[in-house]
């Protein structure tokens, strides 16, 4: 911007008189210009001038979009797809089916599985809430019939962390690093797919990404997976009355961010492995 333009907009306005379509001093020209007409006598600014330069607010986590990902895994202002708990249901068809409701064409139920996985679904943040979420919300759904001839549905509970993440701002040559383990279990059959159950499960992940937090100054709880099975009839005579079909595996997924010079890919897996299932 040349001197000149600078010296013809303000004696314009000493003179009194219009500046609007002179875009000469950029963007800023009308809240700029607005806020010196608006002095009185004494040269000091309105209240409604001064308020019109109020800077805009800044971004306190702009320093994250220089690593992609890393404003997804460490935010905790918004639900990201970075952090969610997935979850499945197998169903009969008239599991599906709301209590009195008339089966529909066999053509129709794939939209109906589609159309109430959402609803089905969001009842299990109760439990996300309980021992690793803030907030939760269901942002992603699935289904389809599986050879069974069963309705199985799948979902994404995207979450904010309930536990703190440690300082990702201090961590120099900084580099996500991504590694996942099964949950053990004790006894021959997989743990039952109930609530406690599932609640006791995320809180030994979230106990986990606490202790990898104290040794790498940070840890995200990014993704937990709760894999149903079924047994199958011959294995339920062997078992007592009563015994839950359904069985669950448990795949937990932490993040990190670390300096990349001190720690690689292959040392946080084995960080993980040697703390989730010691040998």
């Amino acid at each position: 911007m040349s001197g000149g333009k600078i010296s013809f907009v303000i004696f314009l306005l000493i003179l009194g008189l219009p500046v609007a379509g002179l875009n000469v001093l950029g963007p800023d020209i009308t809240k700029w210009t607005s806020a010196f007409a608006e002095r009185d006598g004494t040269g000091v600014p309105s209240a409604e001038a001064e308020a019109a330069i109020v800077d805009e607010p800044v971004d306190s986590l702009a320093w994250m979009d220089a690593v992609p990902g890393l404003r997804d895994s460490f935010s905790t202002d918004e639900i990201t797809p970075e952090r969610y708990v997935a979850i499945q249901e197998i169903l009969r068809t008239e599991e599906l089916l709301n209590p009195g409701e008339a089966q529909p064409d066999s053509a129709l139920l794939a939209l109906y599985a589609a159309a109430r996985a959402p609803t089905r679904l969001a009842p299990y943040c109760a439990e996300v809430l309980e021992a690793v979420g803030l907030v939760c919300d269901v942002i992603r759904t699935e289904t389809f019939q599986n050879r069974q001839g069963k309705w199985e549905i799948l979902g994404q509970l995207g979450f904010i962390p309930a536990a703190a993440l440690g300082d990702a701002s201090a961590v120099e040559n900084g580099r996500l690093l991504n590694a996942r383990a099964v949950l053990p279990h004790s006894g021959d059959l997989l743990p039952a797919n109930e609530p406690q159950t599932r609640i006791e499960l995320l809180s030994q992940a979230q106990a986990f990404c606490n202790q990898l937090r104290d040794q790498f100054g940070n840890c995200v709880l990014s993704r937990v997976d709760f894999d149903v099975q079924e047994l199958w009839i011959t294995d339920l005579e062997a078992l007592p009355a009563g015994t839950n079909p359904q069985r669950l595996e448990t795949t937990v997924h932490f993040t990190v961010f670390a300096d990349q010079t001190l720690l690689d890919a292959a040392g946080f897996s084995e960080a993980v492995s040697a703390l989730v299932n010691p040998s």
